[in-house]
């Protein structure tokens, strides 16, 4: 069976771009690594970006996990059951981690510039700081195991049903609870994407704000030199 551009595509551009998500994030966790002393910050961007590196090889693998049987709609397919579960797994649990742990270093940096936190208080807090994304992104993944979530979603295994329209029907042998599971993803998602913009308007605000006080402390020393000039 031949395959149309668009499918072709599908299955290997992902490989390209999740190659160099990878080799970036390899840098940092280098770069995080040889740092002589590592502040609760280089801790958070490591762990956000190991959890890349999970999500950018599993989307490098795009579609050669999927079952085989699918060869002939699915390009490059030549896995099985049990590859495409695992490759599901590892996705959920990367493409969810990361984004909760980018909020995590948002919250950092807000709460270092806005309110004043000293290292020593983020130490005190750290095991939240990494705890909320592993345990929200592990519970998601591990959900979709015995849920049998994890089939071809497209370019790689995601919540799926299986086999392909399926739910049309109500004929799924596997994934058919993937609907809420899906919603609940990109709502969480979301909400990451949602905190992170909040807290860098009010880091932005905040900075503004310092700016100002300090232009105007300057400007009230200057007319102080001046009249005792």
């Amino acid at each position: 069976m031949g395959f149309t551009i668009y499918q072709e595509a599908l299955a290997i551009l992902p490989k390209c771009t999740a190659f160099l998500s990878l080799i970036g994030s390899i840098f940092i966790i280098q770069d995080v690594i040889r740092q002589k002393t590592r502040s609760v910050s280089h801790r958070i961007m490591l762990g956000l970006s190991l959890f890349d590196c999970v999500a950018s090889f599993v989307n490098i693998l795009s579609t050669w996990p999927t079952p085989a049987n699918l060869s002939e709609s699915v390009f490059l397919a030549s896995g099985t059951t049990l590859t495409c579960t695992v490759q599901g797994f590892f996705n959920e649990l990367g493409n969810i981690t990361a984004p909760i742990y980018t909020a995590s270093l948002s919250l950092r940096y807000l709460l270092s510039v806005a309110y004043e936190w000293k290292e020593r208080d983020f130490k005190k807090y750290e095991l939240v700081f990494h705890a909320v994304p592993i345990i929200i992104g592990s519970t998601m993944a591990i959900l979709g195991l015995p849920l049998q979530l994890y089939n071809n979603a497209g370019y790689l295994c995601w919540y799926a049903p299986a086999p392909k329209n399926c739910s049309e029907f109500g004929t799924c042998s596997r994934g058919e609870l993937m609907g809420p599971f899906r919603w609940l993803h990109y709502g969480i998602v979301w909400s990451a994407i949602a905190f992170v913009t909040i807290s860098m308007i009010l880091l932005y605000m905040s900075v503004r704000k310092q700016e100002r006080s300090s232009q105007l402390l300057g400007s009230d020393q200057n007319r102080m030199s001046r009249s005792v000039a």
